[in-house]
């Protein structure tokens, strides 16, 4: 905590009450601080890497702010600056956001109704912000194959024998199998309507207040991507009927037609909006971030894991019913 008091002190000008780690996030650090005036910040030590851009995370809240989605504020340092280096470690500071989060699964009626109309909004409100990094691009689908996502389940299913992890060996065995057959239809990138987009929009990265969304957080992993990934995405988290891997095709086809009043999709997106979540959670490999990751919260990994596995069991028989219903919404 040393080095978050000389930060605070040295690039803010503030003295601290109190500073708590918070148990959020598996790829950054995240502190709520309370000044000595009683002032509450929330300040962020985020990992930098391909899917990590934590530098572009304060002008996308600052253009989002200014279209009318609620996202966090973020403060400057006594230089001007946003972004604070300190070795090889990258912080900002924002203000703190009252209000609640839902765990995973968790999410009431009107939130599950309120999510896909604010992502609507989002990637509305960026359609003119410069391109964001590359999320789930061709290269995506050049690299992540069936074929490598094997070669990587393999060396993780030895890893969890030879750990005497049971149940995740078996969850791999099943993936290993599957890779051998996995059968969909193929995805024809340039036809998916992809934007400029959270990342990593879901169900704990939403702050509640009053039955509102009070603020979305961690624009850390801002990118494009196929918008039907992250609709699905944010749905399976979200939907209490998901806990177990199951899809509820109505509540499904409800929360896309809330998204639709938002925004647009085409009829491509909507019948392949199974298949592009499905392919996404086949080929990566959440074991093996789980088995080698030293972060404090990876767990978060193994949660993801799990869950993807239940997942595609159910898409395996049930995708293209999926696929159908949504079809229907063109």
């Amino acid at each position: 905590m040393d080095t978050i008091q000389n930060i605070l002190k040295k690039q803010y000008n503030i003295r601290i009450d109190s500073c708590k780690k918070l148990n959020i996030g598996a790829g950054s650090n995240v502190f709520h601080i309370i000044a000595d005036n009683g002032e509450q910040f929330i300040l962020k030590n985020a990992h930098v890497n391909e899917a990590n851009n934590p530098q572009n995370e304060p002008e996308i809240c600052k253009h989002l702010l200014s279209k009318g989605i609620p996202v966090s504020e973020f403060l400057p340092n006594i230089y001007g600056k946003h972004i604070v280096y300190d070795k090889d470690k990258i912080y900002h500071m924002q203000k703190y956001v009252s209000g609640e989060n839902y765990e995973m699964h968790g999410a009431p009626v009107w939130l599950m109704e309120e999510m896909p109309r604010m992502l609507g909004e989002i990637h509305t409100a960026l359609a003119n912000y410069a391109p964001l990094p590359m999320g789930i691009g061709e290269n995506f689908f050049t690299f992540m194959t069936p074929l490598n996502a094997l070669k990587s389940y393999e060396k993780s299913y030895q890893y969890a024998l030879t750990n005497h992890l049971n149940e995740l060996a078996d969850d791999l065995c099943y993936r290993i199998g599957l890779m051998r057959r996995l059968d969909i239809p193929e995805i024809n990138f340039g036809k998916l309507t992809r934007a400029n987009t959270h990342g990593d929009f879901f169900i704990s990265q939403i702050i509640c207040n009053n039955m509102k969304i009070a603020a979305v957080i961690d624009w850390t992993t801002a990118c494009v991507h196929p918008v039907v990934w992250e609709i699905l995405r944010s749905f399976v988290y979200g939907n209490p009927n998901c806990r177990d891997g199951v899809i509820h095709i109505p509540d499904l086809v409800e929360y896309t037609k809330a998204y639709l009043s938002k925004a647009s999709l085409n009829r491509y997106d909507l019948e392949m909006m199974p298949y592009v979540f499905y392919y996404q959670i086949s080929v990566c490999d959440y074991y093996n971030q789980y088995f080698h990751s030293d972060a404090d919260n990876r767990y978060i990994y193994l949660q993801q894991a799990r869950l993807s596995t239940k997942l595609m069991k159910w898409f395996e028989l049930h995708g293209n019913e999926i696929s159908h219903a949504l079809a229907g919404l063109s």
